[in-house]
């Protein structure tokens, strides 16, 4: 995982050349412009980088579990409003098989670690790392929050 302010984002660049590709996307939107993405499937880089824009309600951590990838890093950014995070630290417990169509399987955790997504903020989540996104941010109870997660082909 990595996260920081999205205005660092440049300092990722080489380590994967599709996320080069998002870098360089972001480098010519504004922050007004990101908000006014359309819900769903915005088309960056063809199948290798897109913006998927969703609303979600958070949520408590014990109503989810973590997600995995194969194909894609998810690169999240929230636009209106704020969430909480998990990682996975240490072994992992299958709940749902892999699912192609859908990039993901479903895994719980043993431990994890916490991080809180909001305004300026982004988290890069690698090819087979577990997170838990969209959770409750401290103290907020559950929220809506629309939110991007870039989807860069690893």
């Amino acid at each position: 995982m990595i996260y920081d302010e999205l205005s660092h984002i440049g300092r990722y660049r080489g380590l994967y050349p599709n996320l080069d590709v998002l870098i360089d996307w972001l480098a010519n939107k504004s922050a007004e412009e990101l908000a006014a993405l359309p819900l769903g499937r915005n088309e960056i880089a063809g199948d290798d980088v897109y913006a998927n824009v969703m609303e979600a309600t958070t949520r408590k951590p014990e109503d989810a579990h973590h997600e995995t990838h194969r194909d894609y890093m998810d690169v999240q950014i929230d636009l209106i409003g704020r969430e909480a995070f998990k990682t996975a630290a240490g072994a992992t417990t299958l709940v749902q098989t892999y699912d192609e169509a859908g990039d993901f399987e479903l895994v719980d955790a043993e431990r994890s670690l916490d991080g809180n997504l909001d305004e300026g903020h982004f988290a890069i989540f690698v090819v087979g790392e577990p997170h838990m996104p969209t959770l409750e941010f401290p103290g907020d109870g559950p929220q809506q929050v629309k939110k991007v997660c870039f989807k860069v082909r690893a």
